[in-house]
Parts: structure tokens; C-alpha cells; sequence
């Protein structure tokens, strides 16, 4: 079964395919794009300041996901969670931040050291005053319903 996947894998890279989930699917033939969450990219620690000041003054919380490419959970969670309607609803007012550490160079291992993070996936909470609220953090995948509680959860009372 191990060599059958890595087949349909190293055929699904040649065709252009980077989703380890469906290597041999068709672009397009998921749900709809328009269902998934819109994040703002950061590069960097001075990215994530810069946009947590932003967000700050304007009274939002935010989530910051740390992704990569060849990270399966993260796939799955760009699949099966964020796309949920209630998961969507729950990040209302949020500002929406990912780190995009597919390249794993310096400034991706100096945003990873912030937060003492090994990898991905791992999503932070802030809340509307800038302050990390450690407690929520979430290492690996959550299922939506359980996200959306979770979510919940981590901006009560930040003002989203």
C-alpha cells in the first residue's frame, strides 16, 4: 500500500499536483474556493508585529497558522476545517494571519522560535489587545465542529 501511494504521489507531482490528500485530482473539482478562510501571508517576526499592532488597534484578535506545503495536517485542516460555515462564523472579526514556513529558512525558523514552535501545523490565538493567549493553542488537526468550539473558546472576551 506504501509503495502504491508513493506511485500515485511521484504521479501526481509530475502533473503538477501538491496535495499529498487527492495527488491525481483535478484542479477545481473540490469545493468551491470561495468557502475557504482568506489569510493575510507573513514572512517574518517583523511581519507578525507589524500586522498584531494593526489588528491591535483596530480592536480585532488574531489567528496565526503556521503552514507548509509538505505538512499533511495542514492540508487537512485547509480541507476539512477551514472551509466549515460554523468554523468561518466563529473567526468573524478575526484577522487572519499565516505563516508560511515551507521553506524552512531563517526567517521561518526565527518566526518558529517565537513561539518555541517545532513545526507545523500550529495555530496561535491573540487577542484584541495583542497579547498571545497560550492556553489555545492548537498542534495538528482538529475535526471543524471541535475547531469552531475551540475557537470560540480562545476569543471570548477579546472582542471578536
Amino acid at each position: 500500500l506504501a509503495a502504491v501511494y508513493g506511485v500515485l504521489l511521484v504521479a501526481g507531482a509530475l502533473r503538477g499536483h501538491d496535495d499529498p490528500l487527492q495527488p491525481l485530482a483535478i484542479a477545481g473539482t473540490g469545493e468551491a474556493r470561495g468557502h475557504h478562510l482568506e489569510f493575510r501571508r507573513i514572512k517574518s517576526v517583523a511581519d507578525l508585529e507589524r500586522e498584531i499592532a494593526a489588528a491591535s488597534a483596530a480592536g480585532r484578535p488574531v489567528m496565526l497558522d503556521f503552514y507548509a506545503d509538505w505538512c499533511v495536517s495542514c492540508k487537512e485542516m485547509e480541507r476539512y476545517t477551514f472551509p466549515d460555515s460554523g468554523v468561518r462564523a466563529a473567526l468573524g472579526n478575526t484577522l487572519l494571519l499565516q505563516a508560511d514556513v515551507t521553506a524552512n529558512d531563517a526567517e521561518d525558523q526565527a518566526l518558529l522560535q517565537r513561539f518555541g514552535i517545532l513545526g507545523p501545523p500550529t495555530i496561535v490565538f491573540f487577542d484584541a489587545a495583542g497579547r498571545e493567549r497560550p492556553q489555545y493553542r492548537v498542534v495538528g488537526f482538529k475535526k471543524a465542529g471541535e475547531f469552531r468550539d475551540h475557537v470560540t473558546s480562545a476569543l471570548a472576551g477579546t472582542g471578536a
